[in-house]
C-alpha cells in the first residue's frame, strides 16, 4: 500500500486513466442515438461558426446547453479536422474529462477519507465500466462527472473548515457553472443532497458561508447568463420550452423515447455499472454504517443517498444517470479498503458472499457479451479471437482479484481488479462492439456508397432515421419516407436511396437482387433491412456502377 502514499501516485492514476480510456476511442463506431446527435450538432457548429444556436441538420437542438458542443467544436478546430470529422475527435473532451476525473478524485477525496483511500478512489474512477463507456462517448456525462467531483471537493473543504478563502469558492462556483452549461441543474443535485443531509444530522447550515454565496452567485451568473440570454433571444424563448417542457418533462413523465422503470433499477444495475469495484459495495456499506456519525462520512452519504432516492423516484431511468453520485461511493470504497488493511474494519462472511454473488453475475454477463457479440451480430464464425482473448484476460484477472479480496491480500486485489476493469473496457470497445457489424448500419451504408462512386448527391433514407446515418453520410442526408425517397430519385440522375423493403408495396421482381443491408438498430434494438434504389426510382443492380 506504500505506492498509494507515494508522491507520484496522482501522476500514476492519471496515466492509468489515459491508457485505460484511450484504447477504443477511435475503433468504436459512432453510437446512436445521443452521441450521434451531439457529434453531428457540434460538427455543424464548427462548420458554421454559430456558437449560440445549436442545430441538427435544419432542426433546432435545444434540449441541452452549449458547453459540450463548444468543447467538441474546439477539438475540431485544434486538431485541424474539417468536413466529415472522425468520431474520435468529438470524443476527445469526454476522454480528457474522464481522465481528469480520476485525478480530481484524489484532490477531492484526500480531506474526506485520507490520501491512500483517495488514491484508491482515483484507481476505481479510472477503471469502472460506466466511466469506460462515457469517456469514449461524445456527450456530456464524463465532463459532468468532472464538474461534480470538483464541486464536491470544494464543498467538502468548506464543510471541514479547511477551505482557502477565495480559491475554494472559486473552484466550487466555476465547477457548478460548467456543470450547468453541460446539463442544466443536474450538477447541483449531489450538493443539495449534502446540504440537506448535514442540516438534518448536524443542524448546521452556516458553514455554507465559507463558499461565499454572494460573490459566488455573481461569478456563476457571469459564466452562465450570457449564453442563456443569447439563446433566449435567438430562439424567442423556444429553448426553454424544448429543454424544460420537452427534455426534462419527458424524463419525469416517461413521455419521450425512453420507457419508465420501477424503483430499485439502480440498486440492481450498479453491480454492472460500478464493475469491477461493485465487489466492494458491501464493504463500503459496512464502513458507512460504522462511521455514519463522522462529519466526513456524513458528507459523503449526503452526496450519495438523497440524489439516489431522487433518481429511483423518477420514472425514466438510464444506467448512466447516477454517475454523478459515484464519486461519493468511490471514496467510501477507498476508505473501507484502507480500514480493512489497517485492521480496523472487518466484513462478515455473509456480506462478502452477497457482494461476491452479485459481482460474479456481472462478470459472467460481461464475459458472455464480449465473446458472443461478434459471433451473434457480426461476421465472426465460431470464435472472435481478439474478443475471446480479452475476455479470458479480464475474467481471469477478476477471479484472481476476488480470491485475493477474500484472503485480505488487498494490494493484490486492487491491482487485479484494476487490470480486470482496464482490459474489459479495451475488449468491449476496441474488439467486441466494433466486430458486431450488424449494429453499425450507417457504416455499412457508407461503405456501400464508397464502393459505388457513380452514385452522387445526398443519400436518401426511408425506414431508417438514426442520427448516426447523418453523421456518417453527411449533413445533407435526406431522412424521409418511401414516397419521398422515390420522388427524390425521380428528380435527378445518379441518385441513391436506401429504403426499407416493407415500405414498397409493389416492388419489381428484380428487387431482391439489389444490394441489401441487414442489421440491428442500436438505437431501439429492432431489426433493420434496407435496399438500394437508384434514379429514376428502381432497385439497383447487383453492381450499380458496372459498365
Amino acid at each position: 500500500m506504500t505506492l498509494l502514499s507515494a508522491r507520484s501516485a496522482p501522476f500514476l492514476v492519471l496515466l492509468l486513466a489515459l491508457v485505460s480510456f484511450g484504447v477504443g476511442l477511435a475503433e468504436l463506431p459512432v453510437q446512436d442515438r445521443d452521441e450521434a446527435r451531439f457529434a453531428q450538432a457540434a460538427r455543424q457548429m464548427a462548420a458554421t461558426g454559430d456558437l449560440i444556436d445549436i442545430r441538427l441538420q435544419d432542426a433546432p437542438r435545444h434540449n441541452k446547453p452549449a458547453l459540450i458542443y463548444w468543447a467538441q467544436t474546439a477539438a475540431i478546430w485544434i486538431t485541424g479536422a474539417s468536413g466529415e470529422t472522425p468520431i474520435w475527435v468529438h470524443r476527445l473532451p469526454s476522454y480528457l474529462a474522464g481522465a481528469l476525473s480520476a485525478l480530481a478524485m484524489i484532490w477531492a477525496g484526500t480531506p474526506l477519507v485520507g490520501r491512500r483511500a483517495a488514491v484508491i478512489a482515483g484507481v476505481i474512477c479510472a477503471t469502472i465500466y460506466m466511466l469506460h463507456a462515457e469517456a469514449r462517448t461524445a456527450k456530456t456525462d464524463a465532463a459532468l462527472l468532472l464538474a461534480v467531483i470538483l464541486a464536491m471537493g470544494a464543498m467538502g473543504r468548506a464543510w471541514l473548515d479547511i477551505a482557502r478563502p477565495w480559491l475554494t469558492p472559486f473552484i466550487f462556483w466555476t465547477a457548478l457553472a460548467a456543470g450547468f452549461l453541460l446539463k442544466g441543474p443536474m450538477v447541483a443535485l449531489p450538493m443539495i443532497g449534502a446540504i440537506i443531509w448535514i442540516a438534518v444530522q448536524f443542524r448546521r447550515v452556516h458553514w455554507l458561508l465559507r463558499l461565499r454565496p454572494l460573490p459566488g452567485a455573481i461569478l456563476f451568473a457571469a459564466l452562465t447568463a450570457p449564453w442563456f440570454i443569447a439563446i433566449t433571444l435567438v430562439t424567442d424563448g423556444a429553448f426553454w420550452s424544448a429543454s424544460l417542457g420537452g427534455d426534462l418533462s419527458d424524463k419525469i413523465t416517461a413521455d419521450g423515447e425512453h420507457a419508465a422503470s420501477p424503483p430499485g433499477f439502480y440498486l440492481l444495475t450498479i453491480w454492472f455499472t460500478f464493475f469491477p469495484w461493485s465487489l466492494l459495495i458491501p464493504l463500503a456499506i459496512s464502513y458507512a454504517w460504522m462511521f455514519r456519525s463522522d462529519p466526513k462520512t456524513a458528507f459523503l452519504l449526503g452526496v450519495l443517498i438523497p440524489g439516489w432516492i431522487v433518481f429511483e423516484a423518477v420514472p425514466v431511468k438510464l444506467i448512466h444517470y447516477t454517475l454523478p453520485l459515484y464519486p461519493a461511493l468511490m471514496l467510501l470504497c477507498g476508505a473501507a479498503m484502507v480500514r480493512v488493511f489497517d485492521g480496523t474494519l472487518r466484513l462478515s462472511r455473509w456480506a462478502r458472499a452477497i457482494g461476491s454473488i452479485g459481482w460474479l453475475i456481472a462478470l459472467a454477463f460481461f464475459t458472455a457479451v464480449a465473446v458472443v457479440l461478434p459471433v451473434a451480430y457480426g461476421p465472426a464464425e465460431g470464435v472472435h479471437i481478439p474478443s475471446t482473448l480479452g475476455a479470458l484476460v479480464f475474467c481471469g484477472a477478476g477471479l484472481v482479484g476476488l480470491i485475493l479480496f477474500w484472503r485480505n491480500v488487498l494490494p493484490g486485489a486492487i491491482a487485479a481488479l484494476a487490470l480486470c476493469g482496464v482490459v474489459m473496457g479495451w475488449t468491449l470497445t476496441a474488439a467486441s462492439l466494433p466486430a458486431a457489424r450488424d449494429f453499425w448500419i450507417a457504416d455499412q451504408i457508407t461503405e456501400a456508397m464508397s464502393a459505388n462512386a457513380c452514385l452522387t448527391g445526398p443519400v436518401a433514407l426511408a425506414g431508417y432515421a438514426e442520427p448516426s446515418s447523418v453523421f456518417r453520410l453527411g449533413t445533407d442526408t435526406i431522412l424521409t419516407d418511401a414516397d419521398g425517397a422515390l420522388a427524390y430519385l425521380a428528380d435527378g440522375a445518379n441518385r441513391a436511396a436506401w429504403i426499407d423493403p416493407a415500405l414498397i408495396s409493389n416492388a419489381p421482381n428484380n428487387a431482391e437482387a439489389a444490394p441489401t443491408i441487414n442489421g440491428m438498430s442500436i438505437g431501439n434494438f429492432r431489426p433493420v433491412q434496407l435496399r438500394l434504389y437508384v434514379s429514376p426510382g428502381v432497385p439497383a443492380a447487383a453492381d450499380p456502377c458496372a459498365g
